[in-house]
């Protein structure tokens, strides 16, 4: 997933008619603002998702799969509700979720400042360094404090480690060590294919994003190194429904403190990781 920053995403074939019929049924069952007890009234739960990020959301035989359905799952199994979870591309995903066409945002979204601002954040349900990678057969020397000459592969919409990269490589130009341009694609499975095939030299992403990357590609890609600070991810409601917000963080810091949400990482990353409670979010957020 790209990290889930806003811009234009097109629907896939793949995705087209799982995500018209979905979304007809949200509209019809007009979502809106009320928090927790309006959904279990309701019965449905509308939950807005882009179902292109492995293996926090991806397509697999034709359903909605990955680390974050399970979580989903388990923080509504308390609410005696069924799923309507739309597949949608980002673009539609904070356009959707302010105009009341879903209850609230299950997507891996990094917790961004502007962001903060817009959105209601859940707690986090996973944390990852940020880092760049480049193919192993490549003998260079690249250091994240040296990328002279190297084409730099990132996925849009523009995300949290983009916005990084390039900030990095503002300072790395008054020393004549910056990269010499960046390639845009659309997705994490492009991205991998372009650095594969040597179209792009490195690719500034999140661990979690390149560990599914490099299973797929076994022994093809090493870790330059990381930088910066890690990235938290998140869910989001609409800022008028924090209470909504307080119900998920229930759910999850339930799944949390019980063990599961470290079962679904070990199942999913291959790894585990402390996610806080608190002392995650930007100054001035919702």
């Amino acid at each position: 997933m790209p990290d889930r920053a806003e811009p234009h995403m097109r629907l896939t074939r793949r995705r087209l008619g799982l995500g018209a019929a979905a979304v007809a049924l949200a509209y019809s069952t007009g979502a809106r603002a009320a928090g927790v007890e309006v959904i279990k009234q309701r019965g449905i739960a509308n939950v807005g998702t882009q179902a292109d990020y492995p293996p926090f959301e991806f397509i697999q035989d034709g359903k909605i799969v990955g680390y974050d359905k399970d979580l989903l799952d388990a923080v509504i199994s308390d609410w005696g509700v069924k799923l309507n979870q739309l597949d949608l591309p980002f673009a539609g995903l904070l356009t959707g979720l302010f105009e009341n066409k879903f209850d609230f945002i299950c997507t891996a979204l990094l917790i961004l400042p502007d962001r903060a601002k817009k959105v209601a954040y859940t707690m986090p349900i996973a944390v990852a360094p940020i880092g760049i990678w480049k193919r192993k057969e490549d003998a260079r020397k690249i250091t994240v404090d040296d990328l002279t000459g190297v084409t730099m592969g990132a996925v849009v919409p523009p995300s949290g480690p983009t916005t990084m990269i390039m900030a990095r490589n503002e300072e790395l130009k008054k020393s004549g060590k910056g990269f010499a341009e960046i390639k845009y694609f659309q997705g994490s499975t492009d991205l991998a294919l372009a650095l594969a095939n040597g179209q792009v030299d490195a690719w500034v992403t999140t661990a979690l994003t390149m560990n599914t990357q490099m299973k797929k590609f076994p022994d093809k890609f090493e870790l330059v190194g990381f930088f910066g600070d890690p990235f938290y991810y998140a869910w989001a409601t609409r800022p008028d429904d924090t209470a909504l917000r307080d119900a998920i963080n229930a759910g999850l810091k339930k799944v949390r403190d019980n063990g599961d949400m470290q079962k679904l990482q070990q199942k999913w990353f291959g790894l585990t990781m402390d996610v806080p409670t608190s002392g995650y979010m930007p100054p001035d957020a919702i």
